[in-house]
Protein backbone atom coordinates (compact mmCIF):
# COMPACT_ATOMS: atom_id res chain seq x y z
CA UNK A 1 0.00 0.00 0.00
CA UNK A 2 3.02 2.29 0.93
CA UNK A 3 4.55 1.58 -2.61
CA UNK A 4 1.33 2.25 -4.46
CA UNK A 5 0.74 5.45 -2.61
CA UNK A 6 4.70 6.68 -2.68
CA UNK A 7 4.70 6.05 -6.75
CA UNK A 8 1.53 7.74 -6.93
CA UNK A 9 3.31 11.28 -5.27
CA UNK A 10 6.12 11.21 -7.24
CA UNK A 11 3.68 10.70 -10.55
CA UNK A 12 1.90 13.67 -9.39
CA UNK A 13 5.06 15.51 -8.36
CA UNK A 14 6.29 14.90 -11.65
CA UNK A 15 3.28 16.31 -13.50
CA UNK A 16 3.37 19.46 -11.63
CA UNK A 17 7.29 20.14 -11.79
CA UNK A 18 6.99 19.69 -15.46
CA UNK A 19 3.87 21.17 -16.75
CA UNK A 20 4.08 25.12 -17.25
CA UNK A 21 1.54 27.84 -16.21
CA UNK A 22 -0.38 29.50 -19.04
CA UNK A 23 -1.30 32.49 -18.08
CA UNK A 24 -2.96 35.07 -20.12
CA UNK A 25 -2.81 38.78 -19.65
CA UNK A 26 -3.84 41.74 -21.59
CA UNK A 27 -3.88 39.78 -25.18
CA UNK A 28 -0.07 38.30 -24.49
CA UNK A 29 0.30 34.47 -23.68
CA UNK A 30 2.49 33.88 -20.82
CA UNK A 31 4.48 30.33 -20.19
CA UNK A 32 5.89 30.13 -16.64
CA UNK A 33 5.64 34.18 -16.57
CA UNK A 34 7.87 34.38 -19.45
CA UNK A 35 5.96 35.84 -23.06
CA UNK A 36 5.49 34.10 -25.61
CA UNK A 37 1.94 34.49 -27.96
CA UNK A 38 0.40 37.43 -28.43
CA UNK A 39 -3.33 37.28 -29.22
CA UNK A 40 -5.92 39.38 -31.51
CA UNK A 41 -9.23 39.29 -32.76
CA UNK A 42 -12.73 39.05 -30.66
CA UNK A 43 -14.90 36.44 -28.74
CA UNK A 44 -15.54 34.47 -32.16
CA UNK A 45 -12.25 34.66 -34.22
CA UNK A 46 -8.95 34.51 -32.22
CA UNK A 47 -5.45 34.96 -33.49
CA UNK A 48 -2.05 33.76 -31.88
CA UNK A 49 1.12 35.23 -33.19
CA UNK A 50 4.28 35.09 -32.46
CA UNK A 51 7.17 36.88 -31.00
CA UNK A 52 8.11 38.04 -34.43
CA UNK A 53 5.15 39.57 -35.61
CA UNK A 54 3.80 36.17 -37.71
CA UNK A 55 0.10 35.01 -37.33
CA UNK A 56 0.23 31.50 -36.30
CA UNK A 57 -3.07 29.99 -35.39
CA UNK A 58 -6.77 30.83 -36.30
CA UNK A 59 -9.32 30.15 -33.30
CA UNK A 60 -12.96 30.44 -34.24
CA UNK A 61 -16.11 29.98 -32.61
CA UNK A 62 -18.56 28.50 -35.34
CA UNK A 63 -22.35 29.30 -34.12
CA UNK A 64 -25.46 27.79 -35.38
CA UNK A 65 -24.25 26.47 -38.49
CA UNK A 66 -25.77 23.17 -40.81
CA UNK A 67 -23.26 21.13 -39.16
CA UNK A 68 -24.24 21.67 -35.58
CA UNK A 69 -24.84 24.32 -32.79
CA UNK A 70 -21.58 25.13 -32.06
CA UNK A 71 -17.76 23.86 -32.85
CA UNK A 72 -14.45 25.22 -32.67
CA UNK A 73 -12.16 25.39 -36.56
CA UNK A 74 -8.74 25.62 -35.37
CA UNK A 75 -6.27 26.46 -38.31
CA UNK A 76 -2.79 26.11 -38.49
CA UNK A 77 -1.72 29.00 -40.95
CA UNK A 78 1.63 28.32 -42.00
CA UNK A 79 0.87 24.28 -42.21
CA UNK A 80 -2.28 25.48 -43.95
CA UNK A 81 -3.84 22.59 -41.72
CA UNK A 82 -7.45 22.72 -40.33
CA UNK A 83 -8.74 20.63 -37.26
CA UNK A 84 -12.92 21.09 -36.45
CA UNK A 85 -13.75 19.92 -32.96
CA UNK A 86 -17.75 19.98 -31.52
CA UNK A 87 -17.15 17.71 -28.23
CA UNK A 88 -14.53 19.37 -27.54
CA UNK A 89 -14.57 23.06 -27.24
CA UNK A 90 -11.37 24.64 -26.98
CA UNK A 91 -10.81 28.06 -25.71
CA UNK A 92 -7.82 30.07 -26.03
CA UNK A 93 -6.31 29.06 -22.74
CA UNK A 94 -7.26 25.57 -23.23
CA UNK A 95 -6.02 25.59 -26.77
CA UNK A 96 -2.58 26.56 -25.11
CA UNK A 97 -2.37 23.93 -22.40
CA UNK A 98 -3.57 21.37 -25.08
CA UNK A 99 -0.68 22.06 -27.51
CA UNK A 100 1.84 22.15 -24.60
CA UNK A 101 0.70 18.92 -23.45
CA UNK A 102 0.86 17.31 -26.86
CA UNK A 103 4.05 19.34 -27.47
CA UNK A 104 2.97 21.17 -30.46
CA UNK A 105 3.79 24.26 -28.42
CA UNK A 106 7.99 23.87 -27.69
CA UNK A 107 9.74 27.07 -26.79
CA UNK A 108 6.87 28.97 -28.33
CA UNK A 109 7.61 27.33 -31.46
CA UNK A 110 5.36 25.20 -33.25
CA UNK A 111 6.38 21.45 -34.19
CA UNK A 112 5.16 20.32 -37.43
CA UNK A 113 5.08 17.37 -36.96
CA UNK A 114 3.28 17.12 -34.03
CA UNK A 115 0.75 19.65 -35.50
CA UNK A 116 -0.11 16.39 -37.64
CA UNK A 117 -0.69 14.49 -34.85
CA UNK A 118 -2.17 17.15 -32.61
CA UNK A 119 -5.10 17.33 -36.00
CA UNK A 120 -5.60 13.18 -36.23
CA UNK A 121 -5.96 13.50 -31.96
CA UNK A 122 -8.62 16.11 -32.13
CA UNK A 123 -10.47 16.46 -35.68
CA UNK A 124 -13.80 15.82 -35.50
CA UNK A 125 -14.30 16.56 -39.73
CA UNK A 126 -17.46 18.35 -39.13
CA UNK A 127 -17.23 20.38 -41.99
CA UNK A 128 -16.34 17.88 -44.65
Amino acid sequence: MNTKLLSLLFLTLGILIFSQKVTIKKDIVYLDAKECLKITGDSNNVSFIDLNGNEIIFLKFVHNSRYGSLYNKITFLDQSLTLTSQSYIFGKKLLIEKLLESKVLNNCKLDEEKIKTFIMKYDENIER
